[in-house]
Parts: C-alpha cells; sequence; structure tokens
C-alpha cells in the first residue's frame, strides 16, 4: 500500500475514532509513519484529506449501489436480500460507518445533500416495491415506504456504531452481540412489514442467516 492509501486509511480510522475537530494532521502522519511534510504533499490541508476521505466513502457506496438495487428487483426474497446487502455494506468497515454517524453530526447541512444524492435511488426503488406489495396484500398496508426504509438504514447505523460499546451489558454464549442484535433487527424489521409473520423472510430463512446457538 503506498503512502497516500496508508494516509487515507488512518484519517479514515481516526477521523471516526476521536472526529474531524479532535485530529491533527500530526498525529495522522504518526500513524502513518511519516513526517507532516510528507503528508502535506499529498493532502495540502486537513480540508481537502477529509474531502478525499469521505469521496472514498461516497464511491465505495456508489460501487454497492447497483448490488442493492438489484437485491429489490431479485423476486420473492427481495427485502431478506436487501438487509443481507445493507447490514454487510456497514459490517464490512466499522470505521466508515461511525464515521458516516460522526459527520452526521457534525455536518448535517452538509451530509444531508451527500446521503440525498447518494441514497435516494435505493429509498424510491424500495418504496416502490413495497407499494406493489401492498397493493396485493402480501405487506402490510399501513407502513408508510419511505419511511420505513430510512428507519431501516438509520437502525442500522445505529445498531452497528453502539454494538461494541453496549456488547458488554448482555451476556453472550459464543454468539457476538452484533449478530444478536442483527438478526433481532432482521425480527423487528420483518414482522412489522408483512402481515403474516409465516411470509416473512426472518421465519422462512431462520437458521440460514446466522442462526443463533440452541439453548
Amino acid at each position: 500500500m503506498d503512502n497516500r492509501s496508508r494516509i487515507l486509511e488512518a484519517a479514515t480510522r481516526l477521523f471516526a475514532q476521536q472526529g474531524f475537530a479532535g485530529v491533527s494532521l500530526r498525529s495522522i502522519a504518526e500513524r502513518v509513519g511519516i513526517s507532516k511534510p510528507s503528508l502535506l504533499y499529498h493532502f495540502p490541508s486537513k480540508d481537502r484529506l477529509r474531502e478525499e476521505v469521505l469521496g472514498g466513502v461516497f464511491d465505495h457506496w456508489a460501487r454497492r449501489l447497483p448490488g442493492l438495487l438489484r437485491a429489490v428487483t431479485s423476486g420473492e426474497d427481495q427485502f431478506e436480500a436487501l438487509m443481507t446487502e445493507l447490514t454487510s455494506f456497514f459490517r464490512e468497515d466499522p470505521d466508515t460507518t461511525q464515521l458516516i454517524l460522526r459527520e452526521l453530526l457534525d455536518r448535517p447541512e452538509e451530509m444531508r445533500s451527500r446521503l440525498a444524492a447518494s441514497m435516494r435511488p435505493l429509498v424510491m426503488l424500495v418504496a416502490d416495491a413495497m407499494r406493489k406489495g401492498q397493493a396485493v396484500g402480501t405487506l402490510r398496508a399501513d407502513v408508510d415506504p419511505e419511511a420505513f426504509v430510512l428507519h431501516m438504514i438509520g437502525s442500522t447505523v445505529a445498531t452497528l456504531v453502539a454494538a461494541p460499546v453496549i456488547a458488554p451489558i448482555v451476556e453472550t454464549d459464543g454468539e457476538s452481540v452484533l449478530d444478536r442484535q442483527e438478526r433481532e433487527l432482521r425480527r423487528m424489521a420483518f414482522t412489522s412489514l408483512f402481515p403474516d409473520p409465516l411470509r416473512a423472510p426472518s421465519m422462512r430463512t431462520a437458521g440460514r442467516v446466522r442462526p443463533s446457538k440452541e439453548r
């Protein structure tokens, strides 16, 4: 990995852990093992480095978006496939997930426009698929499609960010708290979406998606 990539990786982690204001260029350079002038050769300011970090996050989302959109149109298990893709995206890099949440809190106006541009295609497509399901009675008629999708995205981010902090609150017998929370998030999503519990993906695929251990 070249120095530029190492700088971006270190900056992502430190911005996620400490917030943009709490991180100095010197601390990033020290994390990488280079001098501050060497860092400035690649990124002339901390603001420029932040833009590169966020640009990488949203570029990665753009590359994953086609897979998410395909999941929505995948047929019978489209909502199960969507939840799998969505949680996988946020679980694969906890630093990125935490960074997004920090930026939402620190710079809500800027992040609002970024998220609107990147998330709207997914939200609109899922909401449209939900309305089709409501029209034929496979989904609950009282669910607000757009609000439901936004709630699921927000809940997924919040769950994954909070999991390492709240994990010590509960005991576990081998399965991670994060896996248990993800399974429960799916259960809540599907039981609130499907009028017939037996048709909900969490019921039909029980034991196939991160099953809990037998007690």
